[in-house]
């Protein structure tokens, strides 16, 4: 049965149609004004570089008509003739070197030219402004010879100095004589700085530019020769030459003569636009470049641009009609994504759930099909168990019942159970699978129906309970061991203090009788015994105390008590006021914490622990140390004294009843003081302990859970 609602595919293909539609038309019209706008800019671009070209071409030709009007003030001029004449004829005429100097120096100081000066018809140089240059280089004298044969005035093109190894240009004036058949008296030269004013020009860009750029190239033979330094390469004026076959190249188009705006390589290897222009009356051709990159920036850009609005549009387009078209599906679709919703949500919820139980899960069909199991199971089971029913999981472990020996029926399992409808509460049972130790299960199972209460299967929780039957067993071990040495021990203590107690006192009484009656009429050896006596019969008296406190420390019958643990140390301090003050001084660091214990127990304890520390303290400075120490679940307190410490042989069974560790005569007592502070401690659910070196006193240290 299918249980999507109908759907109109013919509205679906309807909204699909509409919207290919609307973005085809969308489409079509950004591709047409990406075209026409990148038409615009580019035909832009090309008119502000023929622009500047022209530009450039315009000042270079008028620059060059300026140096050669230059040129035609002195070309033909009677009186610099007649000066140059003089001079050249009298050399030593000072006036006629002073008045050339001066118009040497009007050209040096109002022109572009950083030198000017005079060459004979031999050229050899005469006058020299400034003085003190270098000799005439040969490029210059070769066109002086030209200029004297001509007698016309010259424009001498970019050429390279041998001395300084610049580069210049120049205008060669010839001097004529009086007549105008007479030989030229000789050449006046004004030399020009290309770095001062020409190359600055032609460099400079009149708006900002990454990449534009202007070159002045001229051909030489079946070459292009570069004549100025160009902005992406150095030592490029006069040096740089591309053959005339790269026709690719803007630079060598120029110099061919074409004109027009040009795409091709630059001499970088970049694609560029160019300009060309033929500078007129010169061998000069100018080209103003920039690369496509550049110019193509601003149109990429704005194509972004397109392409980000156009994808805006679009998407509001869809979401517009998908929008509609939604709400016309939503209706039929709300109620099944609901559903659909909260059965994904409970089914990921279920399966994380069951997949960190620490509990086995199993769920099955009726029809004996495992649908549900958890990661706990897979452990417990293995996957070729949980691969068959559960009446067949027999053939892979043996089942057996609480006890673990006692075999279960198969029909017994809880969840076959819950097929028959039962709900089984708790049911133990133990399982030994394959090559694995016996696990006891404490399992519940419980079956499931339908609306129609028809059984659609049965779901089992599975509880690993071995290591608490492990430690239930350990603990009724370790109580009974325990239940039957306290009895045993009290007994003891009980029979031997009654039994004792009365004879003792007797003894007791009856040596202090004689002590006291025969003092004066005994010698020493007779005294000596007679105090024996009296010391063994006060400690069998002690012994007989020590063991009556120890049967009377029995099991808490009523809530402990929250006291400060300085509480009973004061009253201990207080019972061994004359021992302290004579002996030792008893030293708490800080103050005792609030322990819940029972105040008089812990009394004994403190009263134990003190006792026992003045017996073994330092004569030359007895100290003893008492503290507490914090550990999270528990209150650690410790009695330091600064004696002769305990051998490491003896300090495991010092807390054993009636454990000598000297003679008599050096250190009395009966021995059952630390046993009752164990046995006290161990009531109160904490440890006692010793910790000691010989020569570096003994530290007993013990426990009081929070």
């Amino acid at each position: 049965m299918n249980s999507h609602p109908p759907t109109d595919h013919r509205a679906d293909w309807a909204f699909l149609l509409v919207f290919a539609l609307l973005a085809a038309g969308l489409i079509t019209a950004s591709y047409f004004y990406q075209r026409s706008n990148e038409q615009n800019y580019r035909a832009e671009v090309e008119r502000q570089l023929s622009a500047i070209a022209d530009l450039k071409v315009g000042e270079l030709t008028l620059w060059r008509k300026e140096r050669l009007g230059d040129g035609s003030i002195l070309f033909k001029n009677d009186a610099f003739a007649a000066l140059a004449r003089r001079f050249l004829e009298h050399p030593t005429d000072a006036d006629a070197q002073r008045q050339l100097l001066d118009w040497l120096e009007k050209f040096s100081v109002y022109g572009q030219y950083d030198r000017v000066w005079l060459l004979d018809p031999q050229g050899v140089t005469r006058l020299s402004l400034p003085a003190g240059q270098p000799p005439t280089t040969s490029a210059t004298l070769q066109r002086t010879a030209e200029v004297l044969r001509s007698g016309q005035t010259t424009f001498q093109d970019f050429y390279r100095n041998e001395h300084d190894h610049r580069v210049y240009l120049a205008v060669l004036i010839p001097i004529l004589g009086e007549s105008d058949g007479s030989p030229p008296l000789g050449v006046l030269v004004l030399r020009i700085d290309p770095e001062k004013y020409l190359y600055p020009f032609i460099n400079r860009w009149p708006m900002l530019s990454r990449t534009a750029e202007t070159l002045l190239v001229r051909r030489e033979g079946n070459e292009v020769l570069f004549l100025n330094e160009l902005r992406f390469q150095t030592n490029t004026a006069l040096n740089l030459r591309i053959p005339l076959d790269r026709v690719t190249i803007p630079a060598v188009q120029a110099a061919l003569g074409r004109e027009g705006v040009i795409e091709g390589v630059d001499y970088q290897g970049v694609q560029v636009v160019a300009v060309t222009r033929s500078i007129p009356g010169s061998p000069w051709a100018l080209v103003a470049r920039m690369n496509i990159a550049e110019v193509n920036g601003p149109v990429r850009e704005r194509f972004w641009q397109l392409i980000v609005l156009i994808g805006a549009l679009l998407l509001g387009l869809g979401s517009c009609l998908g929008f509609v078209w939604r709400q016309q599906h939503v209706r039929l679709y709300r109620a099944q994504a609901e559903t659909a919703k909260a059965l994904l949500r409970e089914q990921t919820f279920v399966r994380a759930l069951m997949d960190n139980l620490a509990d086995g899960v199993v769920a099955c069909e009726a029809a004996g099909k495992l649908v549900l199991f958890n990661r706990t199971a897979r452990e417990w089971h293995g996957l070729d168990a949980l691969a068959l029913p559960p009446e067949e999981w027999g053939r892979h472990y043996d089942l057996y019942g609480p006890d673990g020996i006692t075999p279960l029926p198969t029909d017994a399992i809880p969840l076959l159970r819950a097929f028959r409808g039962e709900t089984v509460r708790e049911a133990g049972m133990t399982i030994v699978a394959k090559d694995q130790a016996p696990r006891h299960i404490l399992a519940a199972a419980c079956p499931f129906f339908d609306d129609q209460h028809n059984l659609l299967g049965a779901v089992a929780v599975m509880r690993d309970i071995t290591e608490r039957k492990r430690a239930e067993e350990k603990i009724a071990h370790t109580l009974a061991e325990l239940e039957r040495s306290n009895k045993e021990l009290e007994l003891f203590a009980y029979v031997a203090s009654h039994d004792l107690q009365e004879p003792l006192r007797m003894v007791s009484s009856y040596t202090q009788l004689l002590a006291r009656r025969y003092e004066g009429q005994l010698d020493d050896k007779a005294r000596k015994y007679i105090h024996y006596a009296v010391d063994g019969a006060a400690r069998m008296q002690t012994l007989i105390d020590d063991l009556l406190a120890y049967s009377r420390v029995g099991a808490r019958s009523k809530p402990l008590e929250t006291i400060a643990s300085s509480s009973p140390l004061d009253k201990a301090r207080r019972n061994l006021a004359a021992r302290i003050k004579e002996t030792a001084a008893v030293i708490t660091n800080d103050e005792l914490p609030t322990v819940r214990a029972d105040p008089a127990q812990l009394l004994l304890v403190f009263q134990n622990l003190l006792s026992n520390a003045l017996k073994f303290h330092r004569a030359d400075s007895p100290s003893v140390h008492v503290a507490a120490q914090d550990r999270g679940s528990e209150w650690m307190f410790s009695v330091k004294d600064n004696g002769i410490g305990i051998e490491p042989q003896h300090a495991e069974r010092i807390f054993v009843i009636f454990q000598r560790l000297h003679t008599r005569e050096e250190y009395p007592g009966t021995g059952i003081g630390l046993a009752i502070c164990k046995r006290i401690v161990e009531r109160h659910g904490g440890k006692i302990w010793l910790e000691s070196e010989p020569g570096k006193g003994a530290t007993f240290f013990f426990t009081i859970p929070k």
